[in-house]
């Protein structure tokens, strides 16, 4: 499995300054390793705080629950969990994305399997597997097994749940996400920002 990746950003002292770690899935991973010159809520955040980002763009829960179990969370005043769909596969080497800066770290998920065997037979029986084989019921209950497994290891540490999917017990951006889709970090600037704020908000 490739290597944690971890990014530290302070730039500018805040007066509720904070050791804050991020997990999680692209919505929350450090964008700036492919697009050094943009500025996705995490990196606002860090700004602010000592952040240390472990989140990996196309991830599974299964890696988020192991980015957490990679830290010292009595190191940190608050972690932020943005978890994923339960649609994605885990792998050790994803067949497209593994030499790309950003997405080194993904596993196998339909749409993006899909779009890429347009151009890469190799990919057809994956998406055969998708197509004709993937149970979605498994794989929901593996995902709730997930989370239920990065609850227990957060338990008793100051934590921040998020998420796009639409889950009522975790803090939810999908309306955010709906209205601002862009590049970095899924958002545009002032999805970002917005994201930025709330999440700040709710740790100070």
């Amino acid at each position: 499995m490739p290597k944690l990746r971890s990014s530290v950003r302070t730039r500018y002292p805040a007066p509720n300054k904070m050791k804050i770690l991020i997990c999680g899935d692209s919505f929350a991973s450090d964008w700036q390793v492919k697009y050094p010159d943009k500025k996705g809520w995490p990196n606002l955040l860090a700004e602010q705080h000592d952040v240390v980002n472990l989140a990996q763009a196309g991830c599974s829960e299964y890696k988020i629950l192991l980015q957490l179990t990679s830290a010292d969370l009595t190191r940190f005043d608050s972690v932020i969990v943005s978890h994923t769909s339960p649609y994605r596969i885990p792998v050790k080497t994803h067949p497209v994305h593994a030499r790309d800066p950003l997405h080194n770290a993904s596993d196998l998920i339909y749409a993006d399997i899909k779009e890429h065997s347009r151009n890469d037979k190799r990919l057809l029986p994956l998406v055969e597997y998708f197509e004709q084989y993937f149970d979605n019921d498994y794989a929901e209950f593996v995902h709730r097994l997930m989370i239920k497994e990065i609850l227990n290891t957060v338990n008793g540490h100051n934590v921040l749940h998020i998420t796009h999917i639409g889950n009522p017990e975790f803090t939810s951006f999908e309306t955010v996400f709906d209205a601002h889709r862009g590049l970095i970090n899924h958002y545009t600037d002032e999805g970002n920002r917005i994201v930025y704020e709330k999440i700040n908000a709710s740790l100070v």
